[in-house]
């Protein structure tokens, strides 16, 4: 078996978690791969004899560039193609695997500019008709699949995420106030982190954090953390509306080798998204040992279990009240630092690329 997978993408945040992980494990095995990507991103391809990388510098989007890849692609005698997005070159010369994570553009179409809402959707319909398997991270991700875009659902397998070894708690030393000092964060912060889009519903955390100062008096800071851009310059002013410039901090991006820490020093972990896919972030921090109070919307139930609190992300009161609890109440609080490393401990990445192969497997003989 000699396996293609396109590794281009691989500096976007949610993919290139997702495809490095994957291509450490894939790297530990006997199975021969062929891994295209952009030559500036060869550095962070695991080195291994069984891995063959192949420079594929082309635009992705362009027509140009797509033909250019697909004839890389049938020059590579590769038997199964993988690619882990939406975004396959269509048609791809070789029996392909897609990995679609959601359909947010489909749910939330402000989250993509028009021109490319609309190649979005006729991609991922080709993308969904040409492949032999898709998989999907969670359940709610089929379900979407399924009711917005028409997917066969025998052709979908569902394979969850995993959480990196390297999220652990990390202890309150030296290190700990090193990373805090890098990002100026505060010695007891309630954390977010993502990107500053609108299913994301940050600015619901903004609008709570201005109700909760008369409900809590040390009311923890609000630390909202990712890359200063997309709906960034909005919530900032909403910060200013409401007077929470000493409440609410932005540090920018945490690099990912400085997450663990970060999850490690917060009081806290909040995640009121209103779609995921299949969200991750909850499952680090309980992996770091941090409570997690997170939206009872979409595949967010499925992923945390028992292990958070849960609340309606339409209403304020609903988080207000879990995160008073959580503050307030030392039990609660260290039942969930305890159940939230035992849920994140059932995602492992290995278990995820094992069920890969399988999906490999399956479809060339399908």
């Amino acid at each position: 078996m000699r396996i293609g997978f396109d590794a281009r993408a691989i500096r976007y945040r949610g993919i290139s978690t997702y495809s490095h992980n994957l291509l450490q494990y894939f790297a530990q095995t006997d199975i021969e791969f062929v891994v295209f990507c952009q030559d500036q991103e060869k550095d962070s391809i695991p080195t291994t004899d069984t891995f063959t990388l192949v420079s594929a510098n082309m635009d992705p989007l362009a027509s140009s560039g797509r033909r250019a890849f697909r004839m890389l692609i049938e020059r590579s005698n590769v038997d199964l193609f993988h690619v882990p997005s939406a975004w396959a070159p269509t048609p791809v010369p070789v029996p392909f695997v897609s990995t679609v994570h959601d359909v947010t553009p489909l749910l939330y179409p402000r989250s993509l500019p028009p021109m490319l809402r609309f190649r979005y959707k006729r991609q991922l319909n080709q993308t969904l008709e040409e492949a032999k398997r898709i998989i999907t991270v969670s359940q709610i991700s089929l379900s979407a699949l399924s009711a917005y875009a028409g997917v066969d659902p025998g052709k979908v397998r569902v394979i969850h995420n995993g959480v990196s070894p390297r999220f652990v708690p990390q202890p309150d030393g030296e290190h700990r106030v090193s990373i805090r000092r890098r990002y100026s964060l505060p010695e007891r912060f309630v954390f977010w982190v993502g990107d500053f889009r609108p299913e994301k519903n940050i600015g619901f955390l903004v609008e709570a954090w201005a109700r909760l100062r008369k409900r809590i008096a040390d009311l923890p800071t609000l630390v909202l953390a990712g890359a200063q851009k997309g709906g960034y310059r909005k919530l900032e002013r909403e910060v200013k509306q409401h007077g929470l410039e000493s409440n609410v901090i932005f540090p920018g991006f945490i690099r990912e080798e400085d997450l663990p820490a970060v999850y490690s020093a917060a009081t806290l972990f909040v995640f009121p998204s209103l779609y995921e896919g299949f969200g991750l972030p909850p499952l680090e921090a309980m992996a770091c040992g941090t409570p997690c109070v997170v939206s009872n919307s979409s595949s967010l139930p499925e992923v945390t279990g028992s292990a958070a609190l849960l609340f309606n992300p339409t209403s304020l009161q609903s988080f207000e009240d879990c995160v008073v609890r959580v503050l307030t109440e030392e039990d609660l609080y260290d039942s969930l630092r305890e159940a939230g490393m035992r849920q994140s401990a059932l995602f492992r990445w290995s278990k995820a690329a094992e069920e890969t192969l399988g999906v490999y497997r399956s479809a060339l003989v399908c």
